[in-house]
């Protein structure tokens, strides 16, 4: 229906009374500082009421020339997890095998435990994972479709985890009977994808089913180990905080870099630093200039205790010692630091962008094959790329739009203030030029004493000693070379 108005005629709308706008700008006033109080590694008092949703990558990162390179490491390879990537036609076949591991997960479960409990007990939370995903993602499933998809995936998942971390060789079998061995090589990498994950609450009640309090939390702690170190650790770690994941990816980021209050450092100190975007993003010295400047690595072991933090410096009267703890790298590695990144890019996320920093300092380290074989060297990296340059053009490929400059801060600070010390630089340069080999060093010695006797044959030269003292010289000389040792007494 149509309505035509004449011009005198007044059109009005009213707003309700009340503080609209000291209402909106409060709600933007506690997004900014629950972003701020993320940054600077610290718990608000009132987190903002946002709910969170499990985004696709950003494509912004798809851009560019190292954007549409990296684009498959977004992309599932072998198994669609989620509703992203469920009806891919290259993916069905991992369909069938999320049947047998759904069966054994079940019978892990115990005998008592059927297979309409497993869907009942996971349909009780198919609510709240549906409202996970990005609106109208999941429209096309009903409730029905979709629990299914949460069961078999989130079974999936877990035995694939429980597998890794306690029964290797089981799933090895399993995986190349169905999958092949090209296939079981991607699989650690498609269940970290950020488009292809599951609510962690699904995960959660298949986990609490399936082990005593606990064990479960135990068991993502190994494989999280695996993936990070190289090695499944003994060493028992809480990786379940206060705060519940939203997935497994933000799970593993939290796990991937420890942090300490110590890492985080406000600027407060020095203003021209504080609002000076590119002084405070500056890049760290690579390995081998380090090195150069008396800083030497050491390798800070997962087991320590007192080990809460990835990268720590230490300044000495004569050196410097960077601590680094040991990380693995192999061929999903890349595919995984990206979908950390992509995760962290995310809008209505906030973050402390720990994995983005971590690997703008690791190109910053890393700059030439010379530095990755230092850090092998120091037990430091452990890598199954082939070679080091291979190493090299991975962190080179890994872009990091975004960091955190209050992160490590302190660390710059103080690898910045050792290699201003004059005195420092100096020793530091005697120890690489003179004594960075056996054979300089000896040849250092030699030529010191050719210098010291060339100078004192120059003296007597110049000064002879008399001839009285000369004979008493010579008499001493002998009376010493014909003297006997006193005996030992017995």
């Amino acid at each position: 229906m149509e309505m035509e108005m004449s011009d005198s005629e007044v059109v009005r709308v009213e707003i309700p009374r009340g503080n609209l706008p000291e209402v909106a700008d409060n709600i933007n006033h506690g997004f900014a500082q629950e972003w701020e109080d993320c940054l600077q590694n610290s718990e608000t008092t009132k987190r903002s009421e946002r709910k969170r949703k499990m985004e696709k990558v950003p494509s912004l990162l798809l851009k560019g020339k190292k954007g549409r390179r990296n684009r498959q490491c977004y992309q599932p390879a072998v198994i669609s997890l989620g509703p992203y990537h469920h009806k891919r036609d290259d993916l069905v076949a991992a369909e069938k095998y999320k049947l047998i591991t759904l069966e054994e997960y079940r019978l892990s479960c115990g005998t008592r435990t059927s297979m309409d409990s497993l869907y009942k007990k996971v349909f009780e939370v198919v609510h709240d994972a549906r409202n996970c995903y990005i609106d109208g993602s999941t429209d096309e499933y009903n409730d029905e479709e979709f629990n299914r998809m949460m069961l078999h995936d989130g079974c999936f998942i877990l035995f694939f985890i429980e597998c890794v971390a306690s029964h290797p060789n089981t799933l090895a079998m399993l995986n190349n009977e169905y999958l092949g061995a090209l296939g079981f090589a991607h699989v650690t990498r498609d269940i970290l994808l950020l488009e292809n994950q599951i609510p962690f609450i699904v995960l959660q009640v298949l986990l609490d089913l399936r082990f005593p309090k606990d064990r479960g939390e135990n068991i993502l702690n190994d494989f999280f180990n695996y993936l990070k170190y190289g090695e499944i650790s003994t060493k028992e770690k809480k990786v379940l905080g206060k705060k519940k994941p939203l997935h497994l990816l933000e799970l593993y980021r939290s796990h991937f870099i420890s942090l300490s209050s110590s890492s985080i450092k406000k600027i407060d100190d020095d203003a021209n630093e504080k609002w000076n975007y590119v002084k405070r993003n500056r890049s760290f010295p690579s390995i081998m200039e380090l090195k150069a400047k008396g800083i030497f690595l050491k390798c800070t072991k997962f087991e320590d205790e007192s080990s809460t933090e990835n990268i720590k410096f230490h300044s000495h009267c004569y050196y410097g010692k960077l601590e680094l703890v040991r990380q693995s790298v192999y061929l999903n590695s890349k595919s995984i630091y990206l979908n950390m990144i992509a995760y962290e890019m995310c809008p209505h996320n906030p973050n402390d962008f720990r994995v983005s920093t971590y690997i703008r300092v690791m190109k910053s380290l890393v700059v030439h094959h010379d530095d990755v074989k230092e850090l092998r060297n120091n037990n430091i990296l452990l890598h199954s790329l082939g070679r080091d340059e291979d190493v090299v053009k991975m962190y080179d490929d890994i872009e990091a739009p975004a960091v955190n400059l209050y992160m490590f801060n302190q660390l710059r600070q103080g690898i910045e203030k050792h290699c201003t010390n004059k005195y420092k630089m100096w020793v530091a340069e005697l120890i690489n030029v003179h004594f960075s080999s056996p054979w300089k060093t000896v040849a250092l010695f030699v030529a010191t004493s050719i210098l010291f006797i060339s100078f004192v044959q120059t003296y007597f030269t110049i000064k002879p000693l008399p001839d009285d003292s000369t004979r008493d010289i010579l008499k001493l000389l002998r009376q010493f070379e014909y003297s006997k040792p006193p005996s030992t007494p017995v």
